[in-house]
């Protein structure tokens, strides 16, 4: 099998990514006005930054959610915003099955 065909499936989980990543740049401490990480470790993450996203300030331990208001420590996450993340995850996981079907199929057709 070619080494592309593998790698094939990944594509979209890289923009996921991609996305993400470029998603976090910008945004800052509502308490101490300082920049957030972009990668933040996940020994430090709380179980709601877990189920929904967020950022803990590593100066003075603000907690944010992703657009970057401040949230009490134990706040449910909002309605809705796991099904945006479990959507858009079932998204690449779709995409994936189809970039990795097709060309196995034309594969199988060619022989």
């Amino acid at each position: 099998m070619d080494f592309t065909l593998t790698l094939m499936p990944l594509i979209p989980f890289l923009f996921f990514f991609a996305f993400l990543f470029l998603h976090a740049r910008g945004i800052n401490c509502p308490s101490c006005h300082r920049p957030m990480p972009v990668i933040q470790s996940p020994f430090n993450k709380t179980r709601r930054q877990w189920l929904v996203g967020g950022y803990r300030c590593p100066n003075c331990g603000c907690e944010t959610d992703l657009k970057g208001r401040q949230v009490a420590a134990r706040t449910l996450p909002e309605q809705g915003t796991l099904l945006h993340g479990m959507g858009l995850f079932v998204f690449c996981i779709v995409i994936s099955l189809l970039l990795t079907c097709i060309p196995l199929m034309m594969l199988l057709m060619r022989n």
